[in-house]
């Protein structure tokens, strides 16, 4: 027996020996009296039942005193005799606990064993048997934690999962519903699966658990508003608080909802017995909780106090005696004050200040449990009476509380317990220099045997240390203290010993646990603390869990990772909810996002290569690779295993969690996005490299891989619009996807599904984001070409119909489209512009589907696209020239932006936007130094800021300034009002944002908003009429199904092309004919000339000589194949190009000097046509 080290106080009833036997002659101390520990084990922890005590030692022996009507103490001594539970003497208890008259203890290996009074099954087990014994139904699990009622108990494993049984008349079991039949044997809450739970707390006939982050979930009796949530009895028909349904979660505590749904209403309106979101408390960060039998006391993280429920004796503390409180109240007495530990009997309240010294107390004192010397009652808290001293203070100055004092020597309280009608405090005698505190409740000791397990770096540690035979550091040695738990050591779990579960097992055993792994790696530091966790933080610290998740994942042999992952698929992926009780439980999905388990190799690695090196130790390249991929280290066929589970676990989430963890992928580091799309899109790969289906249902089963992949890439995709930081968009592309399916194929049938109205297959064209630029330029031809086909044939059946109709009516039937094939426009180089408005406006818009055909006037030409290109590159640019006035230059980034101060018609506006949708529909690329604001409306999209800086970079940088000052001076350094002055033909003109805005200054509060009307004024409000008659323009030609697969910046790229030549790739794209191949002298000449020689504006007017613009497409050069053939001319005669088919005609020049002068003048004549 280890002697004690601390002094023992009691004080309150003692009738029936509670308060041992040294006060059995007296019916109440009405003063905290300490006990003689000459003979007594040193005591760690007290449990207070009604009429009795039970004591747990540093040895891990359990004694008890007091009344033993229903056989609790555990042995036959009465009297208020300290005996020991002898039937717990092969065990090492770590834990305690006291209901009304039936007791509960947890060994060191998480057995759990109960005694005493079992009139309501409370043991967990049926009869009437009162001897200390193994509840059996639960030794399949770890207990952590157990908290007894009057008549009920609840019990936490360390797998975070919540047991009860017992007492139901009141619904404190949680089960959804209450009834007067007892439930003996232990029921799993179900809904608070995936719940990290911190603590279970057990009232008279109330429960609650509380989370790691402060979340407090109630139910029970509700007579006296005990549970905190805002009213008495059960939920009325018409509040709006997050409940549970039995079994699953409907809703999100801190997201809106559109599905509400009702605690089950008792008969008597006074039971909750469904777990309810204690909505009152949140944001208020509790850490610890007590109940007395109808009342409740929380504690939060800076040391604050509320009390809610029954209050006629002033537990509660407000001054005030009340039937009840329903609404948490903090209590103002202790404001300013940091209460560490609370504690509370059937009608009082205990509460410690440590740096004062002192202890408080009030609410019921007929029997003296307030220690303050009489037996009444005190509605505020008020000192209990002793030399309670702080150390702090004590040490530089003694400091004595109370003035009828019993003891001569100053004590530090180091704990406080309370119960029943009486109280226990353990206290170190003030000896100078030694530094003494008390314990501090707030702290959640994540390695505590009493905590659900959790991934930290202590853990980690042991894990390695465990496979190295190294001893555990002294830091970490250090923390995991006897004073509130045991050594872990890696002794394997055995339930029928007293020995501890193995390190390896408590890993494997957070993996199995959603609400562990929402547990684990939490943020400690402001201000992402992981107490803030709401829809802007998640509160996980991201790198430290992908730091010790690789770490577990390299140091678990192959066996324990293949066990671990096989936890993880059974208990928390595949069996994944719709929805979760708590936010929090959203966390452990943050926790796997980064986890190397996620990794997909892009390529099959065969089963006989993961089987050689699992077979062999030697280390290699190969084994590296296999290594950084732990679900084939771990022996698995299929790495893709828990990537796809993934996937479908997310996927599954109903819309209001769906929101929440968009929004925290908003706040992932980029990094982890982008693994998590490459991962994503190698599993795609993979799945497509995969051997072809050999059956229907092996089919169905990759098409369902790819598309939940898929899925959870659109997800991604979506959260990277909106990502501060966004990746790269061709991060999200799927190269190989063109090696794999046959695009012009499978893109017209997938347009057939569209315009069929019908069943919609699977398509990888519903997920566009996975195309390149290029694919979607293919697709927009192939729909363009589709369109131009359909026309043809109108055109020639309108053309029989004008044949056998026009006799008999007298004349052309009008309506439709023209007979002509094509869509023709003849127009004079000298008036180019106003000669092609013209024919818009005449044209009947059907004619727009048509191929366009365009001949210049008294030119030769023959239109087969290289016609076209010079044509648009003109038209374009005297239709975009400032001068016009339809739009305006930004100077500083040139580019253009429609003009508020137009005089020009809606007309002109919707023949320009014609006239851009006919270069597109005709894959011609145009100069368009439009910002990418206009193909983000053009798609349906808002610009925002960022196209605001690309297209006036001078006021987009000033308004970000703006939102970037946060001085309270904001006013009157920037000076600004909700208006802006524009430039109305030589007059400032001022236009409010506004209703009233010229007298609406921008402040701190309001600069959000005005930066966002600006923004909006500049892209929306100054150009809503020019810019809606462009939009029905260029919709009149370009309205399939392909343009809505582009991204702003490719639609962008597709019309205007790539200023980056890579003059490499159009050597490479060359063919050559006649005498010419690529080492002929003459060619080697022509590239050296033009790479070498030619200057860049040289070079872009060889590319608009030969091609007809200076630009690249968007595919590259690959979709500019050029041409160049000899011909039968020599040194007098100048190269000749066909821009139609991209042919250059090169002289067999005699000489690079002659060749270089000839190309010279050639590419300065790039206007105009005739036939060679």
């Amino acid at each position: 027996m280890t002697p004690p080290t601390e002094d023992l106080f009691v004080w309150g009833s003692c009738d029936e020996g509670q308060l041992t036997s040294d006060n059995i002659d007296t019916y109440n101390v009405l003063i905290p009296k300490a006990l003689s520990v000459k003979n007594m084990p040193e005591f760690i922890q007290i449990s207070c039942g009604y009429t009795h005590t039970v004591f747990l030692t540093v040895d891990g022996e359990v004694y008890s005193c007091g009344c033993n009507e229903f056989q609790q103490l555990g042995h036959r001594l009465s009297g208020g005799r300290l005996g020991k539970v002898a039937a717990l003497e092969q065990y090492r208890i770590i834990s305690v606990a006291c209901g009304a008259y039936h007791n509960a203890a947890v060994t060191y290996s998480g057995l759990l064993f109960t005694w005493g009074c079992n009139s309501n099954g409370q043991l967990g087990r049926e009869g009437d048997d009162t001897a200390v014994k193994l509840v059996r139904a639960l030794s399949d699990h770890r207990v952590v934690q157990v908290s007894l009622g009057v008549e009920h108990t609840l019990v936490l494993t360390d797998t975070a999962r919540v047991f009860a049984f017992g007492s139901n008349l009141k619904g404190q079991l949680g089960l959804g519903f209450s009834s007067e039949q007892p439930i003996p044997i232990p029921q799993q809450i179900l809904c608070l699966s995936g719940l990290p739970i911190r603590r279970i707390i057990a009232g008279g006939w109330h429960s609650f658990v509380l989370t790691v982050s402060g979340s407090l979930y109630a139910w029970g009796s509700n007579n006296y508003g005990q549970l905190g949530l805002s009213y008495f009895g059960s939920s009325p028909s018409d509040h709006d608080e997050f409940v549970l349904k039995y079994g699953s979660a409907v809703s999100i505590d801190n997201e809106q909802s559109g599905n509400r749904s009702y605690s089950p209403v008792d008969t008597n309106r006074s039971n909750v017995s469904i777990p309810t979101y204690v909505k009152a408390l949140r944001g208020c960060e509790v850490v610890y909780l007590a109940c007395g039998e109808a009342h409740t006391v929380a504690l939060t993280r800076d040391g604050g106090v509320f009390t809610f429920g029954a209050g006629r004796h002033g537990q509660l503390g407000h001054n005030e005696s009340t039937i009840g409180i329903a609404v948490p109240r903090k209590i103002i007495e202790f404001m300013g004050d940091v209460v560490t530990q609370i504690a509370c009997g059937r009608f009082h309240t205990l509460a410690l200040i440590p740096k004062s010294g002192r202890l408080f107390a009030f609410g019921q004192g007929t029997n003296g449990q307030l220690g303050m010397g009489d037996t009444t009652n005190r509605f505020l808290p008020c000192p209990v009476k002793g030399q309670w001293v702080s150390y702090h203070e004590f040490s530089n100055r003694q400091s004595v509380v109370g003035d009828d004092l019993q003891f001569v020597k100053p004590y530090i309280i180091r704990r406080i317990f309370s119960g029943g009608d009486h109280a226990y405090l353990l206290a170190k005698m003030y000896q100078t220099g030694e530094k003494v505190e008390a314990d501090d409740l707030r702290h959640w000791n994540r390695l505590s045997l009493q905590s659900i397990v959790t991934i930290c770096p202590e853990i980690v540690q042991q894990l390695r240390n465990a496979f190295t035979a190294l001893p555990l550091p002294p830091a970490v040695s250090r923390s995991i203290s006897l004073s509130s738990s045991r050594p872990l050591t890696t002794t394997s779990f055995n339930p029928t010993s007293n020995e501890p579960m193995s390190i390896v097992t408590q890993v494997e055993s957070v993996f199995s646990s959603l609400g562990c792994l929402s547990a684990s790696c939490l943020e400690e530091r402001e201000p992402n603390c992981h107490f803030k966790t709401g829809r802007e933080e998640h509160g996980v610290d991201l790198d430290l869990a992908c730091k010790l998740q690789s770490n577990i994942f390299h140091i678990l042999p192959q066996r324990d990772l293949k066990r671990l992952i096989n936890k993880l698929m059974d208990n928390v992926l595949t069996t994944s909810h719709h929805n979760y009780p708590s936010i929090e439980c959203l966390r452990g999905l943050m926790f796997l996002a980064v986890s190397d388990l996620m990794n997909m190799p892009r390529q099959p690695i065969t089963d006989d290569t993961i089987t050689e090196i699992n077979r062999t130790d030697v280390h290699s390249e190969m084994s590296d690779a296999v290594n950084s991929y732990p679900v084939l280290s771990a022996g698995f066929s299929t790495p893709s295993l828990v990537l796809n589970a993934y996937s479908v676990a997310i996927n599954r989430l109903d819309s209001a969690p769906s929101k929440i963890l968009d929004r925290w992928f908003t706040k992932m580091q980029p990094r982890y996005l982008k693994k998590l799309v490459l991962n994503l899109n190698n599993l795609i790969s993979y799945i497509l490299d995969m051997q072809p289906a050999s059956s229907y249902s092996q089919r169905k089963l990759k098409e369902e891989g790819i598309r939940q992949a898929l899925e959870f890439m659109k997800r991604l995709h979506r959260v990277n619009e909106n990502h501060p930081n966004p990746i790269a968009y061709n991060k999200f592309y799927l190269p190989s996807l063109k090696d794999k399916i046959n695009i012009s194929s499978a893109f017209v049938n997938w347009l057939q599904e569209c315009n069929s109205g019908g069943i919609r297959f699977f398509s990888f064209f519903d997920y566009p984001f996975v195309f390149d630029a290029a694919s979607k330029a293919e697709m927009l031809n192939i729909e363009a070409r589709l369109s131009m086909q359909q026309a043809i044939t109108q055109a020639q059946q309108s053309a029989i119909l004008q044949t056998f109709i026009s006799p008999f009516i007298g004349g052309p039937v009008y309506g439709g489209s023209t007979s002509a094939p094509y869509f023709t426009i003849v127009v004079r180089r000298s008036n180019i512009l106003q000669d092609t408005l013209s024919h818009l406006t005449m044209a009947n818009p059907a004619d727009f589907k048509k191929l366009l055909k365009v001949q210049f006037e008294n030119e030769e030409a023959v239109d087969e696209g290289g016609v076209m290109k010079e044509f648009f590159l003109l038209v374009m640019r005297d239709l975009l020239n400032p001068v016009y006035g339809m739009f305006r230059c930004y100077p500083e980034s040139q580019m253009l932006w429609f003009n508020e101060s137009t005089m020009e018609s809606e007309n002109v506006f919707l023949m320009a936007g014609i006239l851009c949708g006919l270069a597109i529909y005709n894959s011609i690329i145009v100069d368009l130094s439009f910002p990418q604001a206009m193909f983000c409306k053009l798609l349906g999209e808002t610009p925002g800021l960022d196209d605001l800086k690309e297209l006036d970079p001078i006021v987009g940088r000033s308004l970000q300034q703006l939102l970037d000052y946060d001085g309270d001076d904001l006013a009157d350094v920037f000076y600004l009002n909700f208006s802006v002055t524009i430039d109305y033909f030589g007059v400032n003109k001022v236009i409010p944002l506004m209703e009233d805005g010229e007298s609406i200054v921008v402040t701190q509060e309001n600069k959000n908003l005005y930066v966002e009307k600006y923004v909006d004024y500049v892209f929306n409000k100054s150009c809503e009429t020019s810019y809606r008659a462009f939009e029905k323009g260029f919709l009149q030609v370009c309205n399939g199904y392909s343009l809505k697969l582009f991204h702003p910046f490719e639609l962008q790229a597709l019309v205007v092309g790539s200023e980056v030549v890579n003059w490499d790739e159009l050597r490479q794209n060359t063919t050559y004919q006649g005498v010419y191949w690529d080492r002929h002298q003459v060619i080697i000449w022509f590239w050296e000339v033009l790479l070498h020689d030619f200057t860049v504006e040289e070079k872009k007017k060889f590319l608009r000589f030969l091609t007809g613009c200076d630009r690249v497409p968007v595919v590259g050069f690959s979709g500019v194949k050029i041409t160049i053939q000899p011909n039968n001319s020599g040194d007098d005669f100048l190269p000749v190009a066909h821009t139609c088919a991209n042919l250059l005609d090169l002289p067999q020049y005699s000489s690079k000097e002659i060749l270089s002068k000839k190309l010279s003048l050639a590419i300065q004549q790039t206007e105009g046509f005739g036939l060679v």
